[in-house]
């Protein structure tokens, strides 16, 4: 029997020979919706044959009825297969540079700090929404007049209209004086008016019935070259404002015809499930957990059959919110059930109580903060007084009732985070309630904003999206203008880190301050039984990993409860599957969700990366990207019936089956031991044991809550299709944004979900169908023929698993990944039963992997010829395991040296499996430290038997160095290119602009140093270096990595001080994590642009496709056409030189920069060589003329150039300006003047050349008259001149140079095409 690769190889062979016509796309693929029509093929016919097994199974083939017609079969192959290759070019890659971020510079008098700018924009922001516009105006002004040039880059045309608009919707009655005023002024602060502009004014002098100011400033909308059809699909105009308009419209406009209302809100629920009711996660009383029963009241929108898909989503959507808000309504309106029994009282009951009491705090509050506003301040407290006019405002966006159920929840959904156990640290919870509040206001205004012309524009761009035709370039600009000029413009500037918390603080204080639990006690005097109340709230000090930090507690009785009870998220809303296309991505922030607002990007702690990405769409560089993402939420869902009620009569029998965990009893505490009193050993133990075992019982609970959630949501969906918009991270990974649902979830996420389009089989999806089950099953490392006989050869298991999953064999329960195999046994057995497995309808996902994806980029980068053959990129005649690979390599290594008489060799030989080396060398690839590596083979050693426990430690840091010597010997172009990544990235994060150092003295631009704190060298240099390393993917998406130092700032708040990490504000970077995170996140970021090609390229093949990262998923018929799709992508990919147009970005992106250096001072007479400078040159001679003129401590003067201390010493590659040479260590004088202290670091300084054997015999007499030149004396010992001198060390700045590219090896990335195992 032939083996799969020689038949593949033959049939390729006949292929290429082939010169017919083929069909270029399926009937029902077709992208423009037209008729299918045919190409001439120039180049071979790229249908591969790659799974053929029907030829060697002519054994094992399936009876077909007469009914079933040869011919049909034969049609649908030839439909179902057909597939011209098209060649595929990636544009020029255009960099996108911006100025690079500046450090905090010193303040100016009178001038607002950034942080402080931020805190009174949000501080604005909070008085324009609250109504206080003369406090608005005062801070407007105030920012104009002490920080002008920052108000023209911040005070954009959104935040005029934001005064406008607030003026214009003015109590008692608008003021039209003041907006008119603030209109007239736009020219003073160099704004031009938008359309919303004049959608604020017309809509305000509308409402005032004053038709002809609202006709006047029409004309002048005209005139600044907007038009009527334009203002009507603004989205500050209403249904009641548009129609109120039409008459001044047709003033103008006589012809215009009146728009028709927007949409029938009437609800009528029709619909009813046909499957069974899940059993929900029970709380103590034995009632539902709220979050399932509002999550179920979320999903209720599904019923509603007299809306069609679009109209349901936009409910969906506002239920979604709408849950959260009911949530809150829920337990806002929980009342005790048992007022008498307080040791008994169940969570609501408190929440009730405390609720009133901080609703009541939170009034009284205000009317302080009214007080202070009068400037009748009813405090003796100055401070306190000046912190109420700072969050007063944001403490009036809200209604008391919000407020007061936003803290109560967001401090107990909180308990236990952190590692603070009964508590949280009281930074995170300060911040993360103010966090809780701005999201709730912003969610509140967000759903305002809507209309009918918004409505009918959306709805063509999803006409367009459904039937292909925005996959052309110029139809996808055409309706990104037009919905740019459509997107709500709102201003809503980000609250800063300082505010939050301090809105936090005040509220937490106020609750800490009124809420009990009442607590059963006795009278110590009459030993009555009485109950105290107890706060249930408090704040302490405790020490976390050596640092003292303030800490919130929660009594442990509310802990208690907790467990029990866990309080869910709230406030943000927990987002679902769409019923229809995502919203196409026409913009960076306009897309996926028809009302919730997406950015395209997740982007955290990174403001530079967000204006990049708006760069770069605003110079149109993003529509490739647009297009792949949107291509991954175009794929249409569907719950798999069969296997969901499999998992409902699992999950109702309430026990642990497949991977669904068991509902949780009652937790009882252990047995107190015998010396419990008399041993603090003893009750400690027993204290621990029993905290554990409640801790354990809460993450089970949540466990189980988080299953139940997804059940409800795939019963609920069960007879609708369904939609997972898209974005991407910050290294462009793409992820579905529905967090609870969706196909990267989990195992039972998966095994429930399949495409909702079924396709014929044909003969070779048959054979992947079955290959897919050999796959879930763990026989993956064997031939596709193996893996195809596997199933064949289990067919009665799989029978069995499919028509008795509960009650038969459970052979499926045996896979790694269950509910995936049970799909997959089901879906075999309906094509086998139903005759004709060719032309069986199947919609389960079959998968494509790669082999350790990292490695295959960093061999094709590297030409690495032994590398590519252990990740299949060359052809071969069964898959290679590169961890397999690495495991046998590392047990010759052993041999060796057991041989030679190691003691850790002779202990490990023989015990080496694929399984403990796998996790390090898969990260490995991406920059996994020898620390963390250590770690993972010391898990892996702990689970090896015969390895004596006290040895383990040991044995896995000799095992890893093995390890890694292994991978650098069997990846050699890796291991380079890895180390040149490496290395560029700390030379761009050591760099600084050229305007930063003075060329004159080398040294930092004397008005960047900060004057009011004492600075060495060494950290003036370190506050100036804010480059991060920036680089372009082939798409042309821009990268910005995001470590930075950021600076620590004190907040002071009503209950402690604290040390905040502010984002918003320039901060140097991390040296350390810029270079070790460089290698993986550039790999990720190859990674990511391959896919996003394959999903493009899939859907012109017209293939439905979805991908996990690097797990690519289509029908089971289209998997050789889905792989000749990602092999194509791949060589197009790497035939692009990647690694010399990365090199010729960072000298282009760079090239005004400078890179510190470290040059040797060639004594007098000696040769300067290579990394050395000569001891009478002009930059020598400007460096002593300045220390000359100037008195500087010896530290200072050593501390120079100080490597960084958070950088771990590594082997640095050769420079332009010196070689790799190793640290000198000369000692000096701390008080002597001399030139050693000029030009050497100190004794403990690290520096990265080696200076060990640079000692040279120099002549006394010319080196002391040298010496007497530039005006210094030589250091004496004994009354002798020294024999010996070592060279001295000359720190610089040089152009930022970056060390020569590896040469690349012999492979050709074109051997892609033909290797079998590059996907499988």
């Amino acid at each position: 029997m032939l083996s799969v690769a020689a038949t593949l190889r033959g049939s390729r062979a006949t292929l290429s020979r082939t010169t017919r016509q083929t069909t270029a796309f399926r009937n029902n693929a077709t992208l423009s919706g037209s008729k299918p029509r045919s190409s001439p093929s120039s180049s071979r016919l790229t249908n591969r044959l790659h799974s053929t097994v029907a030829t060697e199974e002519a054994s094992q083939s399936i009876h077909v009825p007469p009914s079933i017609s040869s011919s049909l079969r034969a049609e649908a192959n030839s439909t179902l297969h057909s597939y011209t290759l098209k060649p595929t070019r990636l544009e020029p890659i255009r960099i996108v540079c911006l100025p690079e971020l500046k450090p905090s510079e010193p303040r100016e008098a009178g001038k607002f700090a950034e942080h402080q700018l931020s805190e009174q924009m949000a501080i604005m922001y909070a008085c324009l929404s609250t109504g206080e516009l003369d406090r608005a105006r005062r801070v407007f002004l105030l920012l104009h007049k002490n920080n002008p040039e920052d108000m023209l880059v911040l005070g954009d045309i959104k935040m005029h209209n934001s005064f406008m608009e607030s003026y214009m919707t003015a109590e008692p009655s608008p003021k039209t004086k003041e907006a008119l005023k603030w209109f007239e002024s736009l020219t003073k602060y160099k704004v031009k008016p938008d359309l919303t502009t004049f959608a604020i004014l017309i809509k305000g002098f509308i409402r005032l019935d004053s038709k002809h100011t609202a006709k006047v400033m029409m004309m002048e909308m005209q005139k600044a070259g907007f038009t009527i059809d334009e203002l009507r699909q603004c989205p500050n105009l209403h249904g009641d404002d548009l129609e109120k308009i039409e008459p001044v419209i047709r003033m103008l406009q006589p012809e215009q015809a009146k728009l028709s209302p927007f949409m029938d809100d009437k609800l009528i629920p029709t619909k009813t499930s046909t499957f069974a009711e899940v059993i929900p996660v029970k709380n103590s009383k034995n009632e539902p957990v709220i979050g399932v029963k509002l999550m179920r009241n979320t999903l209720d929108a599904l019923a509603l059959d007299n809306l069609d898909l679009y109209e349901k989503q936009l409910k969906l959507e506002e239920r979604s919110y709408e849950s959260a808000l009911d949530k809150l309504e829920h337990d806002r309106s929980s009342i005790p059930d048992q007022l008498n029994q307080m040791n008994v009282k169940p969570l609501k009951g408190y929440l009730w109580q405390w609720h009133q009491a901080l609703k009541a705090s939170i009034k009284l509050e205000l009317k302080r903060v009214e007080a202070v506003m009068e400037k009748r301040s009813i405090s003796d407290d100055v401070t306190l007084d000046k912190d109420r006019m700072l969050y007063g405002p944001f403490l009036k966006l809200l209604s008391p009732d919000k407020m007061s159920i936003i803290t109560i929840l967001e401090l107990l959904r909180l308990n236990n985070s952190g590692g603070i156990i009964e508590g949280m640290k009281s930074a995170r919870a300060l911040i993360g309630i103010g966090k809780a509040i701005e999201s709730e206001y912003n969610a509140e205004q967000m759903t305002k904003k809507s209309n009918k012309a918004l409505f009918d524009q959306r709805v063509n761009v999803h006409e367009l999206y459904g039937n292909g035709r925005l996959f052309s370039m110029a139809v996808r600009k055409a309706e990104t203008k037009r919905s740019e000029a459509m997107h709500p413009t709102d201003w809503t500037p980000v609250w800063p880190e300082s505010t939050r918390a301090k809105v936090g603080s005040v509220l937490t204080t106020l609750l800490m301050d009124c809420a009990k639990v009442q607590i059963p006690s006795f009278d110590p005097e009459t030993n009555e039984r009485i109950v105290e109340d107890i706060p249930a709230f408090y704040h302490a000090y405790q020490y976390s990993k050596g640092q003292r930090i303030g800490v919130i507690k929660v009594h442990n009785h509310i802990s208690e409860i907790l467990s029990k009870e866990p309080v869910g998220a709230v406030i943000h809303p927990r987002l679902l599957p769409m019923l229809i296309h995502p919203r196409p991505w026409l913009t960076y922030n306009n897309g996926g969700y028809l009302n919730a607002q997406s950015i395209i990007m997740r982007i955290r702690h990174c403001p530079q990366q967000y204006d990049y990405l708006k760069k770069a769409h605003e110079e149109g560089l993003l529509y490739r990207v647009y297009n792949g993402l949107d291509v991954l939420g175009r794929t249409r869902w569907a719950v798999n019936k069969k296997v969901l009620n499999t998992v409902l009569e699992a999950w109702n029998t309430g026990k642990e089956f497949g991977k669904i965990p068991a509902a949780a009893g009652e937790v009882e505490e252990l047995p107190k031991p015998d010396d419990y009193e008399t041993s603090t050993k003893a009750k400690s133990k027993w204290i621990a044991e029993n905290r554990k075992l409640k801790l354990d019982a809460k993450n089970h609970h949540s466990l189980r809550c988080d299953v139940n959630y997804k059940i409800e949501i795939a019963r609920a969906f069960a007879d609708d299709p369904m939609y997972f918009p898209h974005n991407m991270d910050f290294r462009g990974r793409a992820y579905p944004i529905p967090p609870l649902f969706n196909h990267l979830g989990n195992d039972l996420c998966r095994g429930l979900l399949m495409f909702d389009e079924a396709k014929p089989l044909g003969a070779k999806g048959f054979t992947w169908l079955k290959i897919h089950l050999a796959n879930l099953a763990g026989f993956d490392k064997h031939s596709l023929s193996a893996r195809a006989q596997f199933t064949m050869d289990h067919l009665d298991e799989i029978f069995d698993s499919a028509d008795k999953p509960m009650d038969g064999n459970r052979w499926w329960l045996k896979a790694e990944d269950p509910w995936q195999c049970l799909a997959t046994c089901i879906e075999i057995t309906d094509a086998i039963r139903s005759g004709d497995p060719e032309t069986f309808m199947s919609r389960v996902p079959v998968h494509q992997d790669g082999t350790c994806n990292g490695l295959q980029h960093y061999a094709a980068l590297g030409g690495d010829m032994a590398g590519a053959q252990q990740v299949n990129l060359v052809p071969s005649d069964s898959p290679q395991d590169v961890y397999s690979g690495v495991a046998r390599a590392v047990e010759r290594m052993l041999e060796t040296q057991a041989a030679s008489g190691v003691e850790a060799a002779q202990m490990l030989v023989g015990k080496i499996s694929r399984k403990i080396v796998k996790q390090t060398v898969m990260t490995n690839v991406y920059g996994v430290t020898f620390i963390g590596a250590r770690a993972q083979i010391e898990n892996r050693l702990k689970e090896t038997p015969g390895i004596p426990e006290d040895q383990v430690r040991g044995l896995s840091t000799y095992l890893t160095q093995q390890v890694f010597a292994s991978i650098g010997e069997m990846f050699t172009g890796a291991r380079a290119i890895q180390d040149w990544l490496a290395e560029s990235a700390r030379r761009i994060a050591k760099s600084v602009p050229k305007s930063v150092v003075n060329p004159e003295t080398d040294e930092i631009q004397e008005s960047l140093l900060n004057k009011r704190k004492k600075q060495t060298s060494k950290q003036a240099i370190a506050d100036q270096q804010m480059t991060s390393v920036i680089w372009t993917t082939p798409l042309n998406l821009p990268i910005v990595q995001p470590y930075r130092k950021m600076e620590h700032k004190q907040v002071r708040t009503n209950l402690q001080s604290l040390t905040i990490k502010d984002p918003s504000q320039a901060s140097p970077v991390n040296v350390q994590k810029q270079r070790t995170a460089f290698p993986p996140n550039f790999i990720h970021s190859l990674d990511a642009t391959h896919m996003l090609m394959s999903a493009t390229g899939c859907v012109e093949a017209g293939l439905t496709f979805a991908s996990v990262h690097d797990s690519y998923w289509t029908h089971a018929c289209d998997v050789e056409i889905m792989n000749e799709v990602l092999r194509n992508q791949f060589i197009a990919l790497h035939s692009n030189n990647i690694m010399k147009n990365l090199q010729a970005e960072f000298m282009e992106r760079y090239k005004d920069y400078l890179y510190p250096v470290t040059l040797v001072i060639a004594n007098p007479g000696e040769e300067v060589g290579e990394g050395m400078i000569a001891w009478d040159d002009e930059r020598l001679r400007r460096r002593y003329t300045k220390h000359d003129s100037t008195t500087m401590s010896a530290d200072e003067e050593s501390s120079e150039f100080l490597a960084d201390p958070a950088e771990p010493l590594d082997e640095s590659m050769s420079t332009d300006s010196g070689k790799k040479t190793r640290k000198s260590r000369a000692s000096k004088s701390g008080s002597s003047k001399s030139l050693e202290n000029v030009f050497e670091f100190g004794d403990d300084e690290e520096d990265e050349h080696d200076l060990s054997n640079v000692m040279i015999d120099e002549d006394e007499e010319e080196l002391e008259a040298e010496a007497r030149a530039m005006g210094k004396a030589l250091r004496k010992k004994g009354g002798a001149i020294k024999k010996k001198a070592a060279n001295k060390l000359f720190h610089s700045w040089d152009p930022i140079s970056f060390p020569p590219l590896p040469d690349k090896g012999e492979f050709d990335v074109r051997n892609v095409a033909e290797s079998d195992y590059f996907f499988s």
